[in-house]
């Protein structure tokens, strides 16, 4: 009678840690079939611009390209980083806020004194919501801080 109880007691045991190993194997997976954010330094015309895209992903195209009207395009070196993970190695960058449980996930940092917030569903800059449909460049301009004056 023991003998039988151990034994489904560790055959039910074995079967639940093989699911949950197939859960875990299954969500990193999908997980990582998502993209991931990148942030491109470049330039528009004679200007800096930073272009903010989902990568890894040729099947949805997210792509935004942010142009700083008072900055000159040698502001910045060139590069390709990977948010959140090379943002430290993007010059002058503070990362504020990551989730990136599920990729691509949320990411939100501050560069060149204006705040990004990246999300599937918009891209969010000083506060102001852009669509990631409208391929138009979002200007941008140095804000001004009032207790620096």
């Amino acid at each position: 009678m023991k003998k039988d109880i151990l034994k489904n007691v560790v055959l039910y045991c074995g079967g639940a840690l093989c699911c949950v190993i197939l859960l875990f194997w299954s969500l990193d997976s999908f997980n990582g079939a998502q993209g991931h954010w990148e942030a491109e330094i470049g330039q528009a015309e004679q200007q800096l611009a930073l272009t903010l895209r989902l990568a890894g992903r040729e099947d949805r195209t997210l792509r935004r390209q942010v142009v700083f009207s008072d900055q000159a395009a040698n502001a910045h070196p060139a590069g390709t980083f990977t948010l959140p993970e090379q943002a430290e190695q993007m010059r002058g960058n503070k990362l504020t806020f990551e989730d990136t449980t599920i990729l691509p996930g949320r990411v939100t940092f501050e560069w060149e004194g204006h705040h990004f917030d990246l999300m599937l569903n918009s891209l969010t800059v000083d506060g102001k919501q852009y669509d990631w449909k409208n391929q138009q460049p979002i200007a941008l301009v140095k804000r001004v801080d009032i207790r620096e004056l």
